[in-house]
């Protein structure tokens, strides 16, 4: 996927897609909704990090989480972001014991990288 993804972050910790407009010919990835952000400091590198996710109409989620750069001029921009996708694994075998494992097992998959930078709406 290449393209432009429109979010605002509301100060009430939830997010609202404006717009996302895929670029070229790469694969399409049709975005319904996005989901909260949250901003999260990381004592290993000492800097802080804004955490989002989205689902897409093919009901997978995605979650971004891109470094917060602040300039001089107190601009926020995003650096550094990568995108993982949450899919369901088929447990092996149905069953375990009393209960089915479907729905509960996940892989998490690094699909992708991203900048991001302010912009009026």
């Amino acid at each position: 996927y290449s393209g432009t993804l429109t979010i605002k972050f509301r100060s009430d910790g939830y997010s609202d897609l404006i717009s996302h407009e895929p670029a070229g010919a790469s694969p399409r990835l049709d975005i319904e909704k996005a989901w909260g952000w949250d901003e999260e400091f990381s004592n290993e590198d000492d800097e802080t990090y804004v955490l989002f996710s989205v689902n897409s109409k093919s009901g997978d989620r995605y979650y971004w989480q891109a470094r917060i750069d602040v300039n001089d001029r107190n601009e926020i921009s995003l650096a550094d972001g990568t995108v993982t996708v949450k899919r369901n694994v088929k447990p092996p075998g149905g069953f375990w014991g009393v209960f089915n494992g479907a729905g509960i097992l996940a892989q998490f998959q690094s699909v992708g990288n991203f900048g991001g930078k302010p912009t009026r709406v």
